[in-house]
């Protein structure tokens, strides 16, 4: 074994670098202004740049700013819990039937105005997966009266007439002295996977209860 020892290394052609056909290994450090081709192994160090694609992130810190189209995490823990500001979505309809769409990225918020008798809410779109076993979801119906107090008396999930489990035992009992005849009444919605299941929505009751007299 020999060593080489040099001070620059330039290719035959002025302005041209040298060729390493066979590869280069160094038990230093390596200098160089720009590079250029695959990388492959771990780089200790700061390194800034564009990359054209990166399979695997071993990990960011800082306080980056990054720009991406859908991000997919298996899990998501914040450092941070409080919210600056929320806001949801009120999807508003007329009449006796409230449609809501679970998977629309739209709400889970119905406010309906002029029913005219019992109100159905309708929930479709709801995961029949197994990475949605053991979930519960809420819902909540905005209830505009005008005359005639209206009540939310039916809640289908993907079609499925789910058994409402009312506070006090029974609807007579959550709406009584909380309804308005001329304004407004909200009816909150849990549904409770009971089974653990998702592949069907059979498997779940609904919890509800009723807040009122928003005149």
């Amino acid at each position: 074994m020999s060593d080489l020892r040099v001070t620059n290394l330039s290719g035959r052609t002025a302005g041209t670098p040298p060729n390493l056909p066979e590869g280069a290994i160094s038990a230093g450090v390596v200098t160089a202004t720009g590079f250029s081709g695959s990388l492959t192994g771990d780089v200790v160090g700061n390194v800034t740049g564009t990359a054209s694609s990166a399979t695997v992130s071993a990990g960011l810190i800082g306080s980056p700013s990054i720009s991406v189209g859908i991000a997919t995490a298996n899990l998501l823990q914040p450092q941070e819990t409080r919210f600056r500001g929320v806001s949801e979505f009120v999807n508003r309809q007329n009449g006796n039937n409230v449609g809501l769409v679970y998977q629309s990225g739209g709400s889970n918020i119905g406010f309906t105005t002029t029913p005219t008798g019992d109100i159905t809410l309708n929930v479709n779109q709801i995961p029949v997966t197994s990475d949605f076993a053991d979930h519960a979801l809420t819902f909540s119906v905005i209830v505009s009266n005008t005359g005639t107090a209206r009540s939310v008396t039916s809640v289908k999930l993907n079609g499925y007439t789910a058994p409402i489990k009312w506070a006090g035992g029974s609807l007579a009992a959550a709406i009584t002295g909380v309804t308005t005849t001329n304004g407004t009444d909200i009816y909150n919605f849990t549904g409770i996977n009971t089974v653990g299941s998702a592949t069907t929505t059979a498997n779940y009751i609904v919890l509800g209860s009723v807040n009122g007299g928003y005149a």
